[in-house]
């Protein structure tokens, strides 16, 4: 029994010292995460001369380690998540990114560009109660819930159907345009921020360090993305166009996973219809079709991951009734959405011919 003992002990103590061999600091499986801050810098690619070469700067220029205010994690288990981009279009120059909950707009052109569209985005649909350049700070006036005689615009009611609201309320939205630094090239970064107050309304605002309606804004943001695109002028029906009195007739949004789907305020025939007329007229190509399951076959493929292999998919778009009207959504099939920048590029050029 004591030759037992012994032998399980001397088991144990040779599996632990084992595990210091693979997983420990100098073992064969340790931990590398941190081994980027011993990464060596090396210059860049030196043109020889009497060649001449276009310049292009560093997008995402890497700092020094230790080299200014910037944060230095202590372990693995500390290094902070990357930034979530939600859109991107490199052709405009425009990624909608998201970080903790909170969402943003970077826009690379020039800054008075920027702010004259930014300007006619929030005049084309409501007053204007704050213009103010130097602090790149646009502020709309009180807007009601409800539907008021000679009133119009998409802001008074979008908040009316996502929250069933009455008069009692009145909203506010502020849009901020900040200028940063990115190796030369001029860029802005812009925030949406929306304020709610019951009546009477308050002399002076408090803006919330966050929106107090998420989903309300989220919508604006892929709005003011949409406009910017087509470099400030208006597209199709914009749901910054509809009327008050009626639900707009289709919104780009997100579910709740934060995929992004087009709403159609229509019946399901009038739906599929139009849909099919939009992908004609965006010259997406359509390889087959299915009116029973809802389903256009589209002549454009994805790489998905399948049992651990990279594989390419032919792309679906698919309509699904819903409380809330017509789903749009991009998928590979049943169980798989379709990557989401591209989702979301197909999806806004539906949009942009739907009539």
């Amino acid at each position: 029994m004591h030759i037992v003992r012994a032998a399980l002990l001397f088991t144990v103590l040779i599996a632990l010292s084992g595990c210091s061999y693979l997983f420990g600091e100098e073992g064969q499986f340790r931990e590398r995460t941190m081994d980027y801050q011993q990464a060596e810098s090396l210059p860049p690619l030196s043109i020889p001369e009497g060649m001449e070469s276009r310049p292009r700067p560093q997008r995402y220029p890497i700092p020094e380690v230790g080299a200014g205010p910037f944060y230095q994690p202590e372990d693995s288990e500390s290094i902070p998540r990357p930034q979530s981009l939600l859109n991107v279009n490199e052709a405009a120059g425009l990624e909608l990114r998201q970080d903790s909950g909170r969402m943003w707009l970077v826009v690379e052109r020039p800054t008075d560009e920027l702010w004259h569209q930014l300007n006619e985005f929030a005049a084309s649909n409501v007053s204007i109660d704050v213009a103010d350049r130097s602090q790149g700070v646009i502020e709309t006036g009180w807007l009601a819930p409800r539907k008021l005689p000679g009133d119009d615009g998409f802001w008074k009611s979008l908040w009316r159907f996502i929250t069933f609201s009455g008069g009692e309320h009145r909203d506010r939205f502020r849009i901020t345009m900040q200028a940063v630094d990115q190796n030369g090239l001029e860029t802005s970064v812009v925030h949406i921020n929306h304020v709610r107050h019951s009546t009477p309304l308050p002399d002076t605002i408090a803006w919330p360090e966050e929106p107090e309606n998420d989903p309300l804004v989220t919508v604006v943001y892929d709005e003011l993305m949409l406009y910017l695109e087509q470099g400030g002028r208006k597209v199709g029906a914009s749901v910054l166009s509809q009327d008050l009195r009626a639900l707009p007739k289709y919104t780009m949004t997100r579910d709740g996973n934060g995929y992004p789907i087009l709403v159609i305020n229509l019946d399901f025939n009038r739906a599929w219809l139009s849909v099919g007329q939009a992908l004609e007229r965006s010259r997406i190509g359509i390889s087959d079709l299915d009116r029973t399951l809802g389903i256009y076959y589209l002549a454009e493929t994805a790489v998905v991951e399948v049992d651990d292999e990279e594989e390419e998919k032919e792309l679906q778009l698919r309509l699904i009734s819903s409380e809330s009207g017509i789903q749009v959504s991009v998928q590979v099939d049943d169980d798989t959405l379709a990557p989401e920048q591209q989702s979301t590029r197909i999806l806004n050029r539906v949009r942009e011919n739907l009539q």
